[in-house]
């Protein structure tokens, strides 16, 4: 047992730390709950019977370019980390023969014994830096399903090396994108082929309030590292409480899984993220290793709040020409909300984007029939205004 500095815990103490910045507190909840999952690596597990569950986490944050400081927000739980010497930290693109090679090292155990170890933590500001050319999309997808489950061992069919085996490994990746991006890099069937249910995206779509002096609380910095380096020490297995189990087992009895079929993947593997997610609260408050209700209900919070804001996310990906265009309409009147704008006024906004009027109008149409625009005619003109947004969320 290591003797923490925080009382709070290490992920309230982080969020503390963040005295003043552009960044939304949710992308630095994430971004704490990324870094505590890369200290811990595949040292901590809890035993489902059927599998072995690790903490590794896919964490990727989304919003409009420039809306929410996303680089901001990991930059600051990054310099944490690298105060943590024994954490492997790849920045930017990556391969799967790469990545198999780095994950071909070997540890000691606190009980002396030496292992294979492939934890990594991979970590880029744009998704589209990891992933580097599209050709490499498919294969390096392929690989973060086939160790997301950090398996004893893995075997992956690479393109110069072969079949390469990787042994316990525990990927953990940190990264950001935009939707225009996410639909660049990942097509519908890419998506549904189950990456998308591994990945945590934490959708932001409000602009952040300007922060002329950005300020962290410095005075806390010794502290943070401190209780980092006790939680990277952490080894064995957790238990939950028969009351936390409980918890989990009620809110997973009664889960209802989305109509949306997108939402699918996601779906599949929410309890696996709750349990995670409890794991990463419970070492942030203590050495116990032991998750409590309290863990559990708010990872279950946590992980709500991820998949309501999902069809957010994956509503650019795989979409049409003029789904996209109608985004930007919907952009362009979120902007100048709650206040309604005229017909003239939304297509200059748009018009490089418009081929012609009559797109411009099945566009409106289609959004007037899904009940995201309302239309108003009065002796002024035609006026549109949003029905609603995620911002009241």
């Amino acid at each position: 047992m290591h003797d923490r500095k925080l009382k709070e815990g290490w992920l309230k103490s982080y969020l503390n730390y963040i005295e003043r910045q552009e960044s939304p507190e949710i992308y630095h909840l994430w971004v704490g709950i990324s870094i505590i999952s890369a200290s811990l690596r595949r040292r901590v597990y809890i035993d489902r019977e059927s599998y072995e569950l690790y903490p590794n986490s896919y964490i990727v944050l989304v919003s409009d370019s420039g809306v929410s400081r996303k680089s901001g927000a990991m930059e600051i739980g990054l310099d944490l980390l690298d105060n943590i010497d024994d954490i492997f930290t790849i920045h930017g693109k990556a391969t799967p023969e790469g990545l198999a090679d780095v994950m071909g090292r070997i540890t000691q155990t606190p009980d002396g014994k030496i292992i294979p170890d492939g934890s990594v933590f991979l970590h880029s500001d744009e998704l589209s830096g990891i992933f580097g050319q599209s050709s490499y999309v498919p294969d390096l997808v392929s690989f973060m399903l086939a160790v997301y489950s950090s398996k004893t061992k893995v075997d992956f069919v690479t393109r110069s090396k072969g079949i390469v085996s990787v042994r316990n490994p525990c990927l953990t990746v940190l990264s950001a994108t935009t939707p225009e991006q996410l639909s660049d890099l990942f097509t519908s069937s890419t998506m549904k082929a189950g990456i998308s249910g591994r990945i945590l995206f934490i959708w932001n779509s409000k602009r952040t309030t300007r922060v002329s002096k950005p300020k962290l609380r410095k005075s806390m910095v010794n502290s943070l590292v401190a209780d980092l380096k006790a939680i990277s020490k952490l080894y064995g297995i957790m238990t939950i409480e028969p009351d936390a189990e409980r918890i989990f087992d009620n809110w997973y009895n009664k889960y209802e899984p989305p109509a949306d079929a997108e939402l699918s993947p996601f779906a599949e593997r929410i309890h696996d993220h709750v349990l995670k997610t409890s794991m990463i609260l419970s070492v942030s408050e203590s050495d116990s290793k032991i998750i409590r209700p309290g863990h559990m209900e708010s990872a279950i919070l946590a992980v709500d709040r991820v998949e309501q804001l999902l069809p957010a996310v994956y509503s650019t990906v795989g979409a049409t020409a003029e789904s996209k265009i109608g985004g930007i309409i919907l952009k362009v009147l979120q902007r100048h909300a709650p206040e309604p704008m005229s017909h003239s006024v939304l297509l200059r906004r748009v018009y490089k984007h418009v081929q012609n009027a009559e797109v411009f109008k099945r566009i409106i149409e289609t959004l007037e029939e899904t009940k995201k625009i309302s239309r108003e005619i009065s002796s002024h003109g035609e006026f549109y205004k949003l029905r609603y947004t995620d911002e009241k969320d």
